[in-house]
């Protein structure tokens, strides 16, 4: 397969660099794709990203893994008195919202209807009735923005492709734990169907099972 990673990291024991070796030792070519907003303008990533991929025949997978984004993310910024960092909230919802949708329509050129669009987000980004994290709204808040784009997808895109989220927990400070949630998901996501699309799927320690959000139902 051809298979697109947008954040692929450089850490063999975080999720993107995990996925991007398993699935290199499968004999998938791997398109790996980074950027940052401070070096380059949106149009210029954009551009970029079209030129790194144009010489594929097609694109089977699609995976966002980008972090960033955490502007508001302190007790402090609830506070009267505290003054509003716009630059930080541009941040969030560029990183967490526009540059998916912008990279997701550069791909779809080369995609059809055996195709996926992978975004992975959090668990916390529509979980809204949690007592932890609360103060982490500018992260978790534009991943939420990641999950209606992929909505948006799943059912409009004119490829027919499959548009699905994920939104695990791996827990990197238990590495043995971390991988067997790296391993499920990576499985997951090389084998996605029809039935995954439009679907947040969750995944967490220690058993790693994935099931969809609403209602519970096993993916």
């Amino acid at each position: 397969m051809n298979i697109v990673v947008i954040g692929p990291g450089k850490d063999p024991e975080r999720f993107g660099t995990h996925f991007v070796n398993h699935c290199e030792s499968e004999g998938h070519h791997v398109t790996k794709f980074s950027y940052r907003l401070f070096r380059e303008t949106p149009e210029k990533i954009t551009e970029r990203f079209a030129e790194e991929i144009s010489e594929l025949e097609n694109i089977d997978i699609l995976l966002y893994n980008s972090i960033g984004g955490f502007y508001p993310s302190r007790e402090s910024n609830f506070r009267s008195g505290s003054v509003v960092n716009f630059d930080g909230w541009k941040e969030g919802i560029m990183i967490n919202a526009a540059m998916p949708h912008t990279f997701t329509s550069k791909a779809l050129y080369k995609m059809n209807e055996n195709s996926a669009i992978v975004y992975m987000t959090s668990s916390a980004s529509y979980l809204v009735n949690r007592e932890n994290y609360l103060d982490l709204v500018g992260y978790f808040g534009t991943k939420g923005v990641m999950n209606q784009l992929m909505r948006a997808y799943s059912k409009y895109n004119n490829k027919n492709a499959i548009a699905c989220c994920f939104a695990p927990h791996i827990p990197y400070e238990n590495p043995e734990s971390a991988k067997k949630v790296m391993d499920k998901i990576t499985e997951r996501i090389l084998n996605l169907t029809k039935e995954d699309n439009g679907k947040i799927l969750q995944c967490y320690p220690p058993d790693a099972r994935i099931w969809y959000h609403e209602g519970g139902k096993h993916a």
